[in-house]
């Protein structure tokens, strides 16, 4: 349950929390970062309030703030489930196929990337390059995985309670996260051109790039787009709908006329 703050969603407390839920070292070492001379004037709960990762609640208290909980929980999904990450490996090109791995992720932000990014590498193969014996390149690229990844978990719907997904199929891997595009963008020309970023949680999307989670801003899908143009010449799919936003990546491994978006 999440109790209304008039400072804006990401910036609400989470009934039930408090300071001990949060990775006290990691949200000090990232406060000290943002701001050095100020937090030894006032010290780090109250520059974390300030910079929206704390809040003051009744009786004097601080208690995380949702997007505190989400960046620097040590088990956000604890008070709210929807906030992990679901993974799954699939035997075969659709979810009716043979489901052989299945985990339900959970921990802070820098937490759920590098779990994610591992059960990649855990599922995924290396490609031989034909033209340069010895050397070999990845399955599904890791530049490409990270950053589509880092933008379902920063730029999902929180309010929703569907989880972001990561699906990997013989063919292709698929991310999808809750939440349509906060505006009215077409995603594939976003995707070519970059520069243009209107995160739907612009406060969270600010401690991603302090963590260095988030690289520049606006340059995520180019980079994706990029990144896989490399590795296979099958095309990368964004789809977008009211509920979802989902990036389909092609396996290095399948000739590109087998690559396709399933469901």
């Amino acid at each position: 349950m999440v109790a209304p703050a008039p400072t804006g969603f990401e910036r609400s407390s989470v009934i039930g929390t408090s300071i001990e839920d949060l990775d006290a070292e990691a949200l000090a070492t990232y406060v000290r970062q943002r701001a050095p001379a100020l937090v030894d004037a006032i010290g780090v709960n109250e520059l974390a309030v300030r910079i929206g990762l704390l809040a003051k609640i009744s009786g004097g208290l601080i208690a995380p703030t949702i997007v505190g909980l989400v960046a620097f929980g040590l088990y956000p999904q604890l008070f709210r489930p929807e906030w992990g990450l679901s993974v799954i490996r699939v035997r075969g090109l659709s979810l009716s196929d043979e489901i052989v791995d299945r985990e339900d992720l959970e921990g802070g932000l820098a937490s759920l990337l590098d779990q994610g990014l591992a059960f990649v590498r855990k599922h995924s193969q290396s490609v031989p390059e034909l033209l340069h014996p010895g050397q070999s390149r990845e399955e599904f690229p890791e530049v490409a995985v990270r950053e589509a990844l880092v933008n379902g978990l920063v730029h999902r719907d929180l309010r929703l309670p569907g989880r972001v997904s990561l699906r990997i199929f013989d063919d292709r891997l698929e991310i999808s996260s809750p939440g349509g595009l906060p505006a009215p963008l077409p995603l594939d020309e976003l995707a070519q051109r970059g520069g243009l970023s209107l995160p739907r949680n612009p406060l969270l999307a600010a401690v991603g790039r302090g963590l260095g989670l988030v690289e520049q801003v606006g340059s995520g899908l180019p980079r994706i787009r990029a990144s896989v143009a490399e590795s296979t010449s099958a095309p990368i799919h964004f789809q977008t709908s009211h509920h979802e936003v989902m990036v389909t990546i092609p396996s290095a491994l399948r000739p590109p006329a087998t690559a396709r978006v399933g469901n």
